[in-house]
């Protein structure tokens, strides 16, 4: 009797790691390279060729977060200054901070992006690589002053806004649909995903994120909006990420312990607090990942 049970417990555990070797081996050979979310865009990250000359030694220096478009020249420098408080000017190139008109509520001039503009077509415009002291969140790009095409969050952001800013008195407004991303701080980071959800007075919305194990995260950032009236909250699973009004980004961090890339469905919450005048709340997700 009990060799009767041993011999079937013996074939019991080789089945099992039979199984468990067959799913870890189809694991591998079909593994998922994608984050998932609700609502949600998938940006490619693209480096530019203008890293093979020495006129990119300055924005792989200082630059992080960006949008380029590659023109053909060549470009006005004395416009392209006009447009910005200049930092650095050659004959080649000229780089600074642009100044567009304000939008307050929606953004301050802390929130002004930078710009390089090469004279042979190139325009760059990007936020500085995080420090200790400037976190330059992710979450800093996104332009809650058009909170309708919800469907298309990756043109509602400021990086964009600022090419376009520069772009067109330059007279390569037709380029912009030919505007690609890069992060000069991570160069292999290959993607950019925008996940957004709008929760109307009184209520909460919910979408689901899953990060599979062979995804490398660099960035999980976050931007929450909501009008004049009322509160936004803002939470992953039970962890709560933002509360208050008006705009927030970036801080506190959404860290690897609160979005893990596990393979496991994470709810992610927005909820507008009720108001007799109204109030609407919003949120995007942005993560950046190879």
């Amino acid at each position: 009797m009990n060799g009767k049970w041993i011999k079937t417990g013996s074939i019991l555990s080789i089945l099992l790691l039979v199984i468990s070797a067959l799913y870890l081996y189809s694991r591998d050979i079909d593994p998922k390279s994608n984050v998932y979310a609700d609502s949600s865009q998938d940006l490619s990250l693209t480096p530019p060729t203008l890293l093979a000359t020495t006129a990119a030694t300055y924005l792989e220096q200082e630059a992080g977060i960006a949008i380029y478009i590659q023109t053909t020249g060549p470009l006005n420098l004395n416009t392209a200054k006009s447009l910005m408080d200049v930092e650095n000017a050659t004959s080649d190139y000229v780089i600074g901070s642009l100044k567009p008109p304000l939008n307050p509520p929606f953004f301050t001039s802390d929130d002004y992006p930078h710009c390089f503009v090469h004279k042979d077509g190139w325009i760059v415009v990007y936020y500085l690589k995080p420090t200790t002291e400037n976190k330059a969140w992710l979450g800093r790009t996104i332009d809650w002053s058009d909170t309708n095409p919800l469907s298309d969050p990756i043109t509602s952001n400021l990086l964009y806004d600022g090419l376009s800013y520069i772009a067109t008195p330059l007279g390569k407004q037709a380029d912009l649909t030919n505007a690609k991303y890069y992060h000069f701080q991570y160069p292999t980071a290959t993607k950019l995903l925008f996940a957004l959800k709008h929760a109307p007075n009184g209520q909460t919305k919910t979408f689901i994120v899953t990060i599979p194990f062979n995804c490398t995260i660099r960035e999980r950032s976050w931007s929450c909006y909501n009008g004049p009236y009322g509160t936004h909250t803002f939470n992953i699973g039970p962890n709560q990420i933002s509360q208050g009004s008006d705009r927030k980004y970036g801080g506190p961090e959404i860290t690897e312990n609160i979005l893990p890339n596990n393979d496991v469905a994470y709810t992610v919450s927005i909820s507008a607090s009720s108001n007799m005048l109204g109030n609407n709340a919003y949120v995007c997700l942005i993560l950046l990942y190879s």
